[in-house]
């Protein structure tokens, strides 16, 4: 990169270091500040703060807390990016113990609401027209305020009650700043912290930044209710907020105002005579028709998104947060779900294997004992005492000690399935998951088992792999045969590590040739310095062979500098 492309990204660079140092003085002060010391973090901190910062903290309140606790503060305190970060981490009991996963789960988006004059310059602006054009009322005060964004009431020209979504002023350059830093710190804890590598830091950043640009975009959310409205056009149980396209962008939504109550309301339930059993039941069918029916389904079910309209329909609203998964996945899911709620252990271990989850390394027999202690301790409980979401979260804990990596969409599943039943058992005690879950999940297994379409499908997909191979085998057998005939064949091992030392040891002596090449430019000027100050003529060659050197010589200081800033990767 030029010097001139390093300079102008110094604006970007102070940001990134001013809020780099508001994360490292937050992260201390909550006494984690030795994992970043060994992170290599502590040389971003300000001279003046760096040992108040990065120690661990000394205070007696602080220290009663667990560690647990202080992450969720330290999310907290840090804002939107941190918050969502630590409200997707909850979902990944394959990445971080579920210690840490029920504490996460109570981080809520506690963020004051901002200004109606932003409101009203985003919406205009993304929409081209004033106020008072496209809305015949707009209500100053929003009715909820999230990291995101925040919702008002208003009302279209013909009256229609409406919500408008509005994104949060400067949000993509906050969140921009945020990921920066997560994904240099994830590079560097996973480098130097070697207890870190199994919660795989990069990765998760990686598909962390992912999913918060895309619900970031409300054009998504919009394209993602369609798409479930699609779905669920048979279904007159479920009722989703009519979109308004016209009145939508990437920072503003508009659509329908459900006027309805929380589905956990049980003095509503009540008032209007609707049935918890009958809004249990048909809550968690919906979850599983959208999951294996579809393959595109509600990813975080909470009861602040499940709405009960007066005539009993539910509602479900808050579309960000999605998973989608294939038909080969949906397949393999619904093996692996069966063989939990039937309690098969041989078959659950056995898709572990067939999904190559399982490696050699993995003692097979010890894993199997360990989650049909956990089934048969479960199968042995009451009603009144069984938790499928407590259930599902030991089997995941369970397997992951055995570095069992499940997949992300089983995961998300779990994290539905286990949310709508814990909903479900609040409004309706006597709700029983597994004899709900059961007949559904075996009727849609023996459908797709029995399904030929399904056979063909893999069939003709097998038939064209290995028609493929045949096709191509001969060819490249003769291809290897011909180069090691001729001593052409040559077997190349990867190794990562030093390929990083070898771009690293590139760079160091990049810098040193640049910097040799500036002292010697500088060098020269300072001898011929004198020369050129007593030239009669300021045209002389002299002068302008002085000029230039020390041009040179700045030039290369300038490189330098910047290229170290880049190392920096702030």
């Amino acid at each position: 990169m030029s010097a001139i492309a390093q300079l102008l990204k110094l604006p970007q660079y102070a940001r990134n270091l001013a809020r780099l140092r508001q994360v490292l003085a937050v992260a201390g002060r909550h006494g984690f500040g030795h994992y970043l010391v060994r992170a290599g973090l502590d040389k971003y901190a300000s001279p003046t703060t760096r040992g108040m910062a990065l120690a661990d903290s000394e205070d007696s309140a602080m220290e009663q807390l667990t560690w647990e606790i202080r992450i969720r503060h330290c999310c907290e305190e840090l804002g939107p990016t941190f918050v969502k970060l630590g409200q997707v981490a909850a979902t990944r009991p394959d990445l971080i113990p579920m210690s840490l996963i029920f504490e996460l789960r109570k981080l809520q988006d506690n963020v004051a609401p901002f200004g109606f004059d932003d409101v009203k310059q985003i919406v205009e602006s993304e929409l081209g027209k004033p106020l008072t054009e496209l809305y015949s009322r707009f209500d100053e005060k929003p009715i909820a305020a999230a990291s995101i964004g925040q919702v008002h009431r208003a009302a279209l020209a013909d009256g229609q009650a409406v919500v408008v979504k509005v994104q949060r002023p400067g949000l993509d350059a906050a969140i921009r700043t945020d990921l920066d830093l997560l994904a240099m710190m994830a590079r560097l804890i996973e480098e130097r912290v070697p207890e870190a590598v199994a919660f795989r830091p990069v990765d998760a950043i990686e598909q962390f930044a992912r999913g918060l640009r895309r619900e970031t975009d409300f054009t998504g959310e919009l394209d993602n209710i369609e798409r479930f409205r699609r779905n669920f056009a048979d279904d007159p149980r479920l009722h989703l907020p009519i979109t308004y396209p016209e009145l939508s962008t990437r920072r503003v939504l508009t659509m329908e105002f459900i006027d309805g109550f929380k589905v956990n309301n049980l003095d509503k339930l009540a008032e209007h005579g609707i049935s918890g059993e009958v809004i249990a039941k048909s809550g968690t069918e919906i979850i599983i028709r959208s999951i294996f029916e579809h393959g595109f389904f509600h990813a975080d079910p909470h009861p602040g998104n499940f709405f009960i309209l007066p005539d009993g329909r539910i509602a479900l609203i808050d579309f960000g947060m999605m998973g989608s998964v294939d038909r080969d996945t949906i397949d393999d899911l619904l093996s692996f779900l069966v063989a939990l709620l039937l309690s098969d252990t041989e078959m659950l271990v056995t898709q572990f294997i067939d999904l190559g989850l399982v490696d050699d390394t993995v003692n097979v027999r010890a894993m199997q004992g360990e989650i049909a202690e956990i089934m048969a301790r479960y199968n042995g409980r009451t009603l009144a005492q069984l938790d499928i979401g407590v259930f599902i979260s030991e089997v995941f804990e369970a397997v992951v000690r055995y570095h069992v990596r499940l997949p992300v969409e089983l995961i998300l599943i779990g994290k539905s399935i286990s949310t709508v039943e814990g909903i479900a058992q609040e409004i309706y005690p006597a709700f029983n998951p597994l004899e709900e879950l059961r007949p559904h999940l075996v009727e849609l297994y023996a459908r797709r088992m029995l399904d030929p379409k399904t056979h063909t499908r893999k069939l003709y997909r097998v038939l064209h792999d290995y028609t493929g191979l045949l096709r191509v085998l001969p060819g490249e057998i003769r291809g290897l045969l011909r180069r090691a005939k001729a001593g052409e064949l040559v077997l190349n091992v990867r190794d990562p590590d030093a390929e990083r030392r070898a771009i690293r040891h590139e760079r160091s002596v990049n810098r040193g040739l640049v910097s040799a090449y500036g002292i010697t430019a500088w060098v020269i000027f300072t001898i011929t310095l004198p020369q050129a100050i007593a030239a009669p003529d300021w045209r002389s060659a002299m002068v302008w062979y002085a000029v230039l050197c020390a041009v040179q010589g700045l030039i290369a200081f300038v490189v330098v500098l910047f290229s170290l800033l880049r190392s920096r990767e702030l």
